[in-house]
């Protein structure tokens, strides 16, 4: 196990015992149209968070980038660091992420994140597949013939903000959720390296032009 990986597994196991009832862990999920990859995600029909972990042996000259790419795809961002870390990383990011350092088997959090209460609808419509977009539309009685961009502009124009966002942090959560169950019914007593990989999606997570099917295996 490399030490990202190592790392990445103890902050699955600080958040495993904190999470809700209905929220689930993503790994390596990929978002903004497959141009980044989350290191963990949080999600829930309510819920769309994620966490970039930073160890004293990672490169820190691409967080600012993927700030903003975090920023604008989930309704809160919080970056993990080392204890060594945290100095260089509050300059790189907004007040507006959260900052938080992992203390033995614990999370501490530095700084809370700012919370959206919604998605944006361009931010929505980029997790949302061209079968996705379809079932929406077919839910409210409107076409749904076209190709993903002519159903898009559809939803954009004619779909209330609020119920885009929610379609979408369902459609996310239910996504994530069967490796999630797949994960937590092999989870021992402590996350392994094998475990941290079963919760990785095999598919880009984001791309708008898959069909709606469940993960594919990697």
């Amino acid at each position: 196990m490399t030490y990202a990986d190592d790392l990445k597994a103890l902050v699955i196991s600080a958040l495993l015992p904190i999470l809700s009832v209905d929220e689930v862990l993503g790994t390596e999920v990929r978002f903004g149209e497959g141009q980044y990859r989350a290191d963990l995600v949080v999600s829930s029909p309510v819920r769309l968070s994620a966490f970039e972990i930073k160890g004293p042996r990672d490169n820190l000259d691409k967080l600012a980038g993927q700030v903003l790419g975090y920023t604008t795809s989930f309704l809160d961002f919080s970056v993990v660091a080392d204890d060594v870390w945290l100095d260089a990383v509050r300059p790189l990011v907004p007040r507006t992420t959260g900052l938080m350092t992992l203390q033995g088997s614990i999370l501490h959090t530095v700084r809370q994140p700012r919370v959206l209460s919604r998605l944006r609808p361009d931010a929505a419509l980029r997790w949302l597949r061209t079968g996705e977009l379809r079932d929406l539309l077919r839910s409210y009685d409107l076409p749904t013939t076209g190709h993903y961009a002519v159903l898009a502009e559809t939803v954009r124009d004619l779909l209330p903000v609020a119920e885009l966002s929610s379609f979408t942090l369902n459609a996310i959560h239910e996504r994530l959720r069967p490796r999630f169950e797949a994960f937590r019914d092999e989870l021992g007593r402590t996350v392994t390296l094998d475990d941290v990989r079963m919760l990785t999606l095999g598919d880009q997570v984001s791309d708008p032009h898959a069909s709606p099917v469940g993960p594919s295996e990697s």
